[in-house]
C-alpha cells in the first residue's frame, strides 16, 4: 500500500509528464506541491523542470530530489532568518554591499553592452601589435609551410614536388586535386602559421640545428615507415620574437574590445558623478576647525 507520500510523489510525476497539454490552456487556481514557512512549491514550477521525455519513474524520482530539495533550502534559509539577530552588524553590511555591487555590477554590464563597438578593424589591429610587440612574445619557433603525407609507394610525384616548390594561387589548387585523388594527408594553406610543435606532430623529420632547418627553403622530402612525406617552409619566426600577427590576431581583438569597454565605464562614472553635482543630488558641508 502506497503512503500518502509516495502516492503525492506519483501524483506529480503523472502530471508532469503531460504538463503543457493538461495546464497550458487552463486558468486555474496555482496548485501548491508542498509549503514550509509561509512559502510555497507551485505544480507549474515543479513540472516545468521536468523533461517532457523522461518516462513515469524518472519523472518521480527528479520529482522527488526537486521537492526534497526545495524543502532542505527552505528551512535552512528560516533557520537563517530566526538567528540572524546572532550575527553581528558586519554581517548585515556585508549583506548590503553584496546586493550594491550586484546592482552597479548588472548595470554597468548592460549599459556598455547596448553601446561598445565589439568591431574591430585590421588598421586597430596592426597599429595595437606594433605599439605593444611585447605582449605577444612567442614561447616557440613558428612557421609559415604546406606539407603532404602519401603512400611511399607513390611514384608519381614529379608534379607535386614542383607544384609545392612553387607554393603560390596557381600550383597549390592543383596540388590540392592531386592529393585529394591520391588519397594524400596534406595542409596547403600558404597563409597559416604553425607552432614549430604541431608540424612536428605530422611530419616527422628528424630536428638537429633546427633554427637553420627552418632557415632553408628548399624542399624536404623523406621517408617514415610506409609513408613519404614533403615540406616546404615558407617562412619562419623564432621563439622570443613577437608574433605574427595572425596568431595574435584574437587576442587583440579581446585587448582592443576590452579597452573600450573601460573608456566607457570611466566615461559613464564620470558623467554620473558630474551630473549629480551639477543637479544638487550631491552637497557636502564645509567642516570649521
Amino acid at each position: 500500500m502506497k503512503t500518502s507520500r509516495e502516492s503525492c510523489i506519483l501524483f506529480i510525476a503523472l502530471i508532469s509528464l503531460n504538463a503543457c497539454s493538461v495546464l497550458g490552456d487552463e486558468k486555474t487556481k496555482p496548485q501548491i506541491v508542498v509549503s514550509a514557512f509561509g512559502k510555497h512549491l507551485l505544480l507549474d514550477s515543479l513540472s516545468s523542470r521536468i523533461p517532457n521525455e523522461l518516462s513515469m519513474e524518472d519523472s518521480t524520482l527528479l520529482s522527488e530530489r526537486i521537492v526534497e530539495g526545495w524543502v532542505r533550502k527552505n528551512v535552512l534559509l528560516a533557520q537563517a532568518e530566526k538567528n540572524i539577530n546572532e550575527f553581528s552588524s558586519v554581517f548585515e553590511a556585508s549583506i548590503a554591499a553584496y546586493r550594491n555591487a550586484l546592482l552597479v555590477t548588472q548595470f554597468e554590464r548592460e549599459f556598455v553592452a547596448s553601446r561598445v563597438d565589439t568591431l574591430v578593424l585590421d588598421e586597430e589591429i596592426e597599429k595595437f601589435h606594433s605599439d605593444y610587440p611585447e605582449l605577444f612574445q612567442l614561447k616557440e619557433h613558428v612557421l609559415r609551410a604546406v606539407f603532404l603525407e602519401i603512400n611511399e609507394q607513390e611514384e608519381m610525384l614529379d608534379s607535386a614536388r614542383a607544384w609545392l616548390t612553387a607554393a603560390d594561387s596557381i600550383s597549390v589548387p592543383k596540388l590540392e586535386q592531386w592529393s585529394i585523388e591520391r588519397g594524400a594527408h596534406f595542409a596547403l594553406d600558404v597563409e597559416y602559421w604553425w607552432f614549430l610543435s604541431d608540424v612536428l606532430e605530422t611530419v616527422p623529420m628528424q630536428v638537429y640545428r633546427i633554427e637553420d632547418q627552418l632557415k632553408d627553403r628548399r624542399l624536404i622530402e623523406f621517408t617514415e615507415g610506409d609513408s613519404r612525406y614533403l615540406l616546404r617552409i615558407l617562412e619562419h619566426r623564432l621563439k622570443d620574437l613577437s608574433s605574427p600577427i595572425s596568431i595574435a590576431r584574437d587576442r587583440i581583438n579581446y585587448l582592443i574590445v576590452q579597452e573600450r569597454r573601460r573608456t566607457i565605464l570611466e566615461d559613464l562614472r564620470d558623467d554620473l558623478v558630474r551630473d549629480a553635482w551639477a543637479n544638487g543630488e550631491i552637497r557636502r558641508d564645509s567642516i570649521l576647525n
